[in-house]
């Protein structure tokens, strides 16, 4: 579970990218990144930005603190999106009842980004000032490709646009 919060933490705050160099690009269902490639593991980022003993400990630690109450958010958000999803499909439900939906979908999904904000923030101010320039560079560069690759599926009419490859065998 940490690592998986570790990932989201580094994928949000865009400190990896599909792209960093010296990191194998493994295949796993669900986490492909640009060209089919799965973006480096959170661990990999903590290398790349070459934390010590010291920091890398303390933001396990932040990590271990946030880990009940990000999920609990992430959770309570997806159930009340899916709440809305399914009350939108339902020609019964008054447009007064998906106002409250979205609403109430709304502000759980703030919580959850909240919550990521508070551990965000707090491993930043675990980081060192070429740290963190570090970490700028990987998240621009890391948006960088996100706008590419929104610009390759508008022009294909993201209709068309072809799925990542599949993993090869043993991957």
């Amino acid at each position: 579970m940490i690592r998986a919060t570790l990932l989201s933490f580094a994928l949000a705050s865009g400190l990896i990218s599909a792209q960093a160099p010296g990191f194998p690009p493994p295949c796993s269902p669900g986490q492909h990144g640009p060209e089919g490639m799965r973006r480096p593991g959170p661990l990999a980022m903590f290398k790349a930005l070459g934390l010590t003993q010291d920091q890398e400990k303390a933001v396990k630690a932040v990590l271990d603190r946030h880990k009940a109450a990000g999920k609990a958010r992430e959770t309570a958000a997806a159930e009340k999106e899916d709440a809305l999803r399914d009350a939108v499909e339902d020609p019964a439900v008054p447009e007064t009842r998906l106002h409250t939906l979205h609403l109430a979908a709304a502000e759980a999904r703030l919580q959850s980004l909240m919550e990521h904000r508070a551990v965000v923030q707090e491993i930043n101010a675990l980081l060192t000032p070429d740290q963190l320039a570090k970490a700028r560079r990987i998240r621009e560069g890391l948006q960088r490709e996100r706008d590419a690759h929104r610009a390759v599926a508008a022009e294909l009419d993201d209709e068309q646009a072809p799925p990542p490859p599949p993993c090869a065998p043993g991957q």
